[in-house]
């Protein structure tokens, strides 16, 4: 069926290769060189990657000679980091690890659907640092605590010992002596 000469396809055939049109290649020549990863415009735009590298470099299509201007953001509209710093109003102490940790599962989530496996290991590295950060700061509080209570109980012991000793001081009298059998010492002196 391949060589019916009824079937068309859409694409000029040239030479054994199908010609992608100049109105793609233009959209694709936009999109790179406005900063979107050659990767991402070859799958949004349907080329090959070698074919956008070829054509790039026959026709000089270089960033470096594209005037600079900030990335445009690439997060979607509803992120859950997006939100996450519009409630905090960027003050990053009030944001706790187990939320970035959420955020990072959310954008892992995210570019395993859009078949992104790269970005979908990056964001499982950063959730799986969040955890660990998380359960060290966990370790180290609970340790911090055990010791205040420790040293809290060696604090009343402290305090039950000199209220002893005051008590004991308290009998012997003014002149520290213990004068409770009328002896002030057995010793010979």
């Amino acid at each position: 069926m391949a060589d019916d000469p009824t079937t068309t396809d859409p694409r000029p055939f040239d030479g054994g290769r199908f010609n992608t049109p100049d109105g793609v290649w233009l959209r694709v020549r936009d999109d790179y060189l406005g900063g979107l990863s050659a990767p991402e415009a070859c799958r949004r735009h349907g080329v090959g990657l070698s074919a956008l590298r070829a054509r790039a470099a026959r026709e000089g299509w270089r960033r470096i000679d594209q005037p600079w201007a900030p990335p445009p953001n690439a997060l979607d509209a509803e992120d859950e980091g997006l939100k996450l710093e519009d409630r905090v109003g960027g003050d990053l102490d009030k944001v706790d690890l187990c939320e970035l940790s959420f955020v990072a599962h959310r954008r892992m989530m995210r570019a395993v659907l859009r078949g992104d496996a790269a970005a979908a290991l990056r964001w499982r590295r950063v959730m799986h640092a969040m955890d660990a950060e998380e359960a060290e700061l966990d370790r180290a509080l609970a340790q911090h605590e055990a010791l205040r209570h420790e040293r809290a109980g060696w604090a009343e012991l402290a305090d039950e010992q000199a209220v002893e000793r005051r008590a004991a001081a308290a009998a012997d009298g003014p002149d520290g002596v213990d004068d409770l059998d009328g002896a002030n010492s057995v010793l010979p002196g």
